[in-house]
């Protein structure tokens, strides 16, 4: 079946969200539509209803025969986790449902819409057509108007809420018990029903409602709990009703909702009661300004407060409600706004990010940390102007956070803060870290039960750390640094919260000096050295590792550049592994490459390394063409398979596929120069390859895109080794960068070039020469190489006007180049049609200056504005 089309991309396999059935009788999977069927869709997609999803199909398969039911138009599917036999799934509505609304909606005048517009805020939308089925017969029972429903996970009951707008007192939340076949109205009438959500036991219920307020111009809503088998719900928690309750506030359908573990407390938000609708802001008088106030002491750029807007005004006061004393307690407030309850309840806590806010446009996140009680809402200051932030350890005994390339813990019994790895000697923070920002840690593996101890990362060992600092130990015994061996935890079981000192840990290992990866295990407990398990020159996927549930049995997947990431299962030995799918087989008709990892020397004599790809039938004495690809460190894809496919850079499979050698060199920065840094680091590099005899220097090329964009528009200014480059959204101009917005989040630049990748170290007023000196545009009239650019004008990252500024620079200086800009894309390609496009006039392009191919038209002719479709498209 086909789960490739329908405008997903290169990832729709994804959308096929593939399950077997409890029982493993059945899979259940989604189909994409075909091309045709989506081309048929296309005229109503052209009227008001302008659906962006198109509807998929739902496939049954009976794994006892392999016979296949298809049902059409399905939005979505449900199974229980651990019970057989049933399926639930919820229908698109019929598109001629759709047509017969777009109709009406047509006839309705103006008049009509603005005497109607106090009742379109209790518009709802119908719910659709949701089918229960039973595997086993295919019997299916229909129920209809529904929005939303689940499987409780043991498969006693299925719970649905409808929305009726015909007939709103239908409208509830209901359960079907699936043994007796008996219907629940757990609480119904005409309102809304949102946010629903179970315990962790899967014994209550709670979900909120307007319904005791719907006929009000603004209704608020209520928190209702339902015991899973009563015969209805209870109202927990009400402005108008629940003790304690703050005047002038009402439980808000703008947050969610979460259970303590224990199930004895929930966890919502209460926001204020909205006053009476005023004019509509679409309706502002034409003699109205219409403006925005930049102020200098704004808490964020006005691009930034527009993109947050939406969440702040959403915002709610995190709360609490007892179930066993019926007790409600207010935990965040405007002074302190977001507040986070941990998971046994005894404990909340804040990061306060508020008091720093300006510092994020220039240096860092910056918070307050505080704990809060929840059965009271007092709360404590622990750490002020922490940069970064803090986390609660599982049992709740704890605070930790990392400061000073230190890690710190704060003994909530003690009230007292201790720095527990001070008198050691060996790092914590990144060894390698080169950025003018503080260094990050390397993590955490994880807390031993009842905070006993918590697992802590150093670049190779997990060392065992005692929460008052009397402790310090290598559970991996040094063998790591020993052995250039990084060892990483894995947690085989996602509702383990802690580590069992006495159990076997499955560690992650990676040789980070050839790049082998594979499993060693060890314990917390005891002081034997970590035991190898298996270890090849290969990547075993670390994501991609699952155990089943009550079995010691794991699939995980295993490539390599020219092996394809198939699916492998084992026992915990990993003494025999067997690989279990062979879709690698469709690369062998194809020529591939080999890739293998190099050390060389900077320019500065810094130990380097970088991956180097030879076609699989290389020929040491013939010269190849050489494609440069960089970003920053690139070394650990050693064994990435790149699946051939169009984007937004080279794919090394297809350039290794025809004819050309792959070089992807580490860069490694100091603070300052990036530009002279990339320089030190790519030269050496092509020059050593150069000197082995098979690149032909007359054909070396190289591609990058964004930061890697910027140090080719750079390098480009300093050398001419290269006879082609691609500079991908780069930027040209730091001076207009820095104070430049990154449109899709609305942040200034400022921190990039003080903190952060751009690697500057001060503003522009304190080292201003920098700037101008690592900006390419002050150093164009130097650049002798052909470059080809795309930088698309809706970039949220970088500015496109970046790119515009060099093209223009360049054509002004009779440089050759070429920018293409895909209207309306992002910062990297989306869209399938614009991805092929580019990749093939990327290939055109070096394959012309590289490979001596003919120049397509579009670079010897250009393509005019007054030359292309009024859709837009190009002639060429």
């Amino acid at each position: 079946y086909v789960v490739g089309y329908s405008g997903e991309g290169v990832n729709a396999q994804k959308s096929a969200d593939p399950n077997f059935s409890y029982d493993a009788s059945h899979i259940i999977f989604l189909i994409s539509q075909s091309k045709a069927e989506v081309d048929s869709l296309k005229n109503i997609k052209k009227n008001k209803n302008k659906k962006k999803t198109v509807p998929k199909k739902l496939a049954i398969m009976n794994l006892a025969d392999g016979n296949t039911t298809v049902i059409d138009s399905v939005k979505s599917y449900s199974l229980p986790k651990e019970a057989g036999g049933w399926l639930a799934y919820l229908k698109e509505a019929p598109v001629d449902t759709l047509k017969k609304q777009n109709d009406q909606d047509k006839k309705q005048t103006e008049e009509e819409k603005k005497e109607d517009k106090s009742k379109k805020k209790k518009e709802k939308k119908d719910g659709t057509r949701l089918v229960l089925r039973f595997l086993a017969d295919a019997n299916e029972t229909i129920i209809e108007y529904v929005s939303d429903y689940r499987f409780l996970k043991k498969g006693e009951y299925l719970l649905y809420i409808t929305s009726n707008k015909q007939q709103p007192e239908t409208d509830g939340v209901y359960a079907i018990n699936l043994k007796t076949h008996q219907q629940i109205s757990i609480t119904t009438g005409a309102g809304n029903y949102k946010k629903w959500t179970l315990d962790k036991a899967q014994k209550l219920l709670a979900v909120l409602s307007d319904r005791d307020d719907y006929e009000a111009e603004n209704p608020t809503f209520n928190l209702y709990g339902w015991k899973v088998g009563a015969p209805k719900a209870e109202l927990w928690v009400s402005h108008a009703s629940t003790r304690g309750f703050p005047a002038g506030l009402a439980v808000s359908d703008k947050s969610t909702l979460s259970f303590s573990e224990d199930g004895q407390i929930i966890m919502f938000g209460v926001k204020e009661i909205p006053e009476a609708a005023e004019q509509d802001t679409a309706e502002v008088a034409e003699d109205e300004a219409k403006f925005e106030l930049w102020h200098w002491n704004d808490p964020y750029p006005q691009p930034q407060q527009k993109k947050m807007a939406q969440r702040v005004r959403d915002n709610t006061y995190q709360s609490v409600y007892f179930l066993n004393g019926k007790k409600f307690v207010q935990l965040a407030d405007k002074e302190l706004p977001e507040v986070r309850l941990a998971r046994l309840g005894k404990w909340a806590y804040a990061n306060h990010s508020w008091p720093y806010t300006k510092l994020v446009s220039w240096d860092g996140a910056y918070n307050d940390v505080y704990l809060i009680s929840p059965a009271n809402g007092e709360r404590t200051l622990v750490k002020s102007k922490l940069y970064g932030s803090a986390s609660l350890s599982p049992n709740e005994k704890y605070l930790y956070w990392f400061e000073d390339n230190h890690w710190f813990i704060h003994d909530i019994r003690k009230k007292t803060a201790i720095n527990v790895t001070q008198q050691i000697e060996i790092s914590f923070a990144l060894e390698d870290w080169d950025t003018p920002r503080p260094a990050r840690p390397y993590g955490i593996a994880g807390w031993t039960d009842d905070d006993k101890s918590v697992l802590i990362y150093d670049r190779y060992d997990i060392w065992e750390l005692a929460p008052n600092g009397s402790k310090a130990r290598m559970i991996t015994e040094g063998y790591g640094r020993e052995n250039d061996l990084c060892f990483r935890y894995i947690n085989l079981d996602p509702e383990k919260k802690t580590i069992n000192p006495k159990e076997e840990l499955l560690l992650y290992t990676t040789n980070e000096e050839t790049m082998a990866s594979g499993f060693y295990s060890d314990r917390v407990s005891g002081n034997e050295r970590p035991q190898r398990l298996l270890m090849a020159e290969k990547n075993f996927e670390r994501r991609s590792i699952q155990k089943a549930k009550n079995q010691d049995r794991v699939i995980f997947s295993r490539s390599s550049f020219d092996e394809f990431p198939d699916i492998w299962f084992s026992d915990l030995s990993f003494a025999n592994p067997q690989k279990i799918t062979d879709l690698g087989s469709q690369i062998d008709s194809f020529l591939w490459g080999k890739a293998e990892l190099i050390d060389f020397l900077s320019a500065d004599n810094k130990p380097l390394k970088g991956i180097l790809i030879k076609p699989e039938d290389f020929d040491p004495n013939q010269q190849y063409p050489l494609m440069v690809y960089i970003y920053e460190t690139l070394h650990d894809n050693l064994h990435r398979f790149w699946t051939p496919s169009p984007g937004t850079s080279i794919n090394p499979s297809y350039y290794i596929s025809n004819g050309y050698i792959i070089w992807m060199p580490d860069i490694e920065y100091d603070t300052g120069y990036p530009g002279q840094d990339a320089l030190k680091c790519v030269l050496p590099g092509i020059q050593m390859l150069i000197r082995d005899g098979y690149i032909n220097e007359k054909a070396v090329g190289i591609q990058g895109h964004s930061w890697g964009g910027y140090q080719i528009a750079y390098m480009i200014t300093q050398t001419n080794i290269f006879a082609a480059a691609e500079a991908g959204a780069p930027v040209s101009n730091m001076i207009s960068a820095y104070g430049g917005i990154r449109w899709s989040t609305g942040m200034v630049r400022q921190f990039q070039y003080e903190k952060t990748q751009s690697r500057i170290g001060a503003s522009l007023w304190e080292a201003p020469l920098r700037y101008i000196e690592n900006s390419p545009i002050f150093w164009a009239d130097k650049v002798q190489t052909p470059l080809l650019m795309m930088h698309n004008d809706d970039d949220g990252a970088v500015p496109w006007y970046q790119g515009i500024e060099y093209m223009m620079a360049l054509r002004r200086l009779e440089k050759e180049a070429y920018m293409l800009n895909y209207n309306g894309e992002k910062h990297g390609l989306r869209k399938r049609v614009n991805q092929m496009d580019w990749t093939i006039r990327m290939a055109e392009f070096f394959d012309h200056h590289l490979k001596a191919a003919p120049a397509p038209e579009w670079m010897t002719e250009g393509i005019h504005a007054w030359d292309k479709k009024k859709t837009g498209e190009s002639k060429n």
